[in-house]
């Protein structure tokens, strides 16, 4: 063929392809994700739950979305786990310490318990020294179809509760209907007091029509957002059964793997970036909070120090008969133990007073 011959022929394809078109590339499939949290939607709480689905839609250009749901939306509150697992939600944002019924108590270790870590004490154990991995374990030893990602958000040191009357001593608990969960739930109980285990949308009105005596929930930005200082309780500090909170992002195991590695990547990155907001966005309410407590005349009460080092004592009196009792609870309380005996060590040599660094 001449060389005017080859130009006719591109000529013609080129006419030819502006009239019937060329196959274009497929658009990528949207993917939709169901996610539920125990917590009203109206709570600080339940931030985590709509940062996290933002931050990925931005960093997927809309190519996973992620729908979150309060409690009892899809399924009923504290029923989360049992969903992902089956796959009725793709994914949680929960705390692990409401379902060690089906975990084990290892679960607690993954969240707030008595004597435990603070949240950066917690990161650094999770992303660092082995604890993300150890929390998978805690589902794969029991087979269940889920993919843990570790924490999606942090808050600090909670209250120890809301009580009719301010606790002095321990035996003060004798009797006392009291709403919490997991392992210190267990001490309590070891303490006398009748533990009730009730969603936060539910604490309100129980504590109203007397089904509790007492309750504990979560920091004062959040039980402030839940209006719990109008009922006229004492407002007891210091959290000294939950140095923080950590709430993890739980995920199903067929859901995770039709990601790309692109999406699942960014479904990390996106959980990480959201647990640094969370911790910083709560800790800033709950110092609003406190004024506005204080202006409202809620009654505050500090737990003697004597009854705090009782609650650390009988807390690790529990773990070690738990110890002897569940190898894997056993294992990994002794992995963070050791890592919290090294790491406090190294900050008590390494950080300032906090009280001398505020000597203004």
């Amino acid at each position: 063929m001449n060389k005017k011959g080859m130009v006719a022929l591109v000529l013609a394809a080129v006419f030819a392809a502006s009239l019937f078109g060329v196959p274009e590339t497929p658009a990528q499939e949207k993917i939709r994700w169901k996610l539920q949290a125990p917590f009203p939607a109206g709570m600080i709480i339940f931030y985590g739950a709509k940062e996290f689905p933002k931050k990925v839609e931005e960093m997927s250009g809309g190519r996973l979305e992620i729908k979150p749901f309060p409690g009892g939306a899809v399924v009923p509150a504290l029923k989360e786990f049992d969903a992902v697992n089956k796959g009725t939600l793709d994914a949680h944002f929960s705390a692990t310490h409401y379902h060690t019924s089906l975990v084990g108590l290892a679960g607690d270790l993954f969240n707030l318990y008595p004597g435990g870590p603070s949240p950066i004490e917690f990161a650094v154990w999770v992303y660092e020294a082995g604890g993300l991995q150890l929390w998978q374990e805690m589902y794969d030893r029991r087979n269940y179809n889920v993919v843990a990602l570790g924490p999606m958000g942090y808050s600090s040191a909670e209250m120890f509760g809301w009580f009719k009357k301010p606790i002095q001593t321990l035996d003060d608990f004798k009797g006392m209907k009291f709403r919490t969960a997991g392992i210190w739930g267990e001490i309590l109980s070891g303490l006398g007091a009748a533990v009730v285990q009730i969603p936060g949308g539910e604490i309100f009105e129980s504590m109203k029509r007397g089904v509790l005596d007492a309750f504990e929930y979560s920091t004062p930005g959040i039980d402030y957002s839940a209006g719990f200082h109008q009922l006229g309780a004492y407002m007891v500090g210091p959290g000294i059964h939950a140095p923080m909170s950590g709430f993890e992002l739980l995920v199903n195991k067929n859901s995770w793997e039709k990601l790309s590695p692109e999406l699942k990547a960014i479904v990390r990155n996106a959980a990480e970036a959201t647990s640094i907001r969370m911790l910083c966005y709560i800790d800033y309410q709950d110092v609003v909070a406190m004024d506005k407590l204080k202006e409202y005349g809620t009654k505050l009460h500090r737990l003697p120090e004597a009854v705090q080092k009782e609650v650390v004592k009988k807390a690790n009196e529990l773990y070690d008969r738990k110890a002897k009792e569940d190898p894997f609870f056993a294992k990994v309380l002794a992995h963070q133990r050791d890592f919290l005996k090294k790491y406090r060590a190294y900050k008590n040599f390494t950080q300032p007073n906090p009280d001398l660094m505020t000597a203004w």
